[in-house]
């Protein structure tokens, strides 16, 4: 019983940090805006209809690629800005519990992003498939399941980055590295694959482990058209691997190293 309120002292602790950050909020309310802007935007940039026309619930869910960097920022803002300066050691003598402190963090990053990816999500996939359509594109079809999973499974790669980046920022303890090196692990690889001469093999090794390839592969609902040749689910699941793996070393770091 002691434990469960110490908990719900911590949630509500960095509920509060977020929700009296005005930046926070305004960084929420991007999110939500850019993933149907860029939809838009992108779905408009298509042109005429192509022989081999993309995946059209990816296409309406486009504006992931630049809306994932707002997610981000909430991830890593939320743990960094306790180490400049070092609000972290007031937190921490408020709630002894270190393991308790990160696991309110990362619950209340995935529960904002999420809260905030819902009508972004939403907003993309109405706004991708009107502007498809009125291009003469195929358009993703809402009675289509695929296309539902696809919606669920980009709102929770939302929250997987911004714990990617929640986990990042406590190994690094600086907001501006922590950004930086989360967008490098996503778009690094994916930007390697578009420059770098590799071999068909090479190139699905790449795609397979890397976050972001992997992760959007959930998007895919036309075979051979996805980010990385995995099956939806397990591109996710490889996302999930590397956010985990994020959120445990920062774990450590806060556990292990002095504040």
């Amino acid at each position: 019983m002691r434990e469960a309120r110490r908990a719900g002292r911590a949630l509500r602790a960095e509920w509060t940090k977020l929700c009296t950050v005005p930046s926070q909020l305004w960084t929420l309310a991007a999110l939500t805006a850019v993933m149907a802007g860029v939809t838009a935007l992108t779905a408009a940039g298509q042109g005429r209809p192509r022989d081999t026309p993309a995946d059209p619930a990816a296409l309406a869910l486009s504006g992931v690629y630049f809306a994932q960097l707002a997610a981000v920022a909430v991830g890593v803002a939320l743990v960094a800005s306790e180490y400049q300066p070092r609000v972290i050691r007031t937190t921490l003598a408020a709630h002894p519990g270190r393991t308790g402190v990160l696991a309110a963090k990362a619950a209340v990053v995935a529960a904002a992003v999420l809260g905030a990816g819902v009508p972004g999500v939403l907003g993309s996939l109405l706004a991708g498939r009107a502007v498809s359509a009125g291009q003469g594109h195929a358009a993703a079809a809402l009675s289509d399941p695929a296309v539902w999973r696809a919606a669920a499974g980009t709102l929770l790669y939302l929250a997987l980055v911004a714990l990617l980046g929640a986990g990042v920022a406590a190994v690094l303890r600086h907001g501006g590295v922590a950004v930086g090196a989360t967008a490098a692990l996503l778009y690094g690889p994916f930007l390697a694959t578009k420059v770098v001469p590799m071999s068909t093999h090479a190139l699905h090794v790449v795609q397979k482990v890397s976050p972001m390839s992997a992760g959007l592969a959930v998007q895919t609902t036309l075979p051979g058209t996805g980010t990385a040749p995995l099956a939806p689910w397990t591109g996710l699941g490889v996302l999930a691997a590397w956010a985990g793996a994020a959120v445990a070393l920062g774990w450590a770091a806060l556990r292990f190293r002095d504040a």
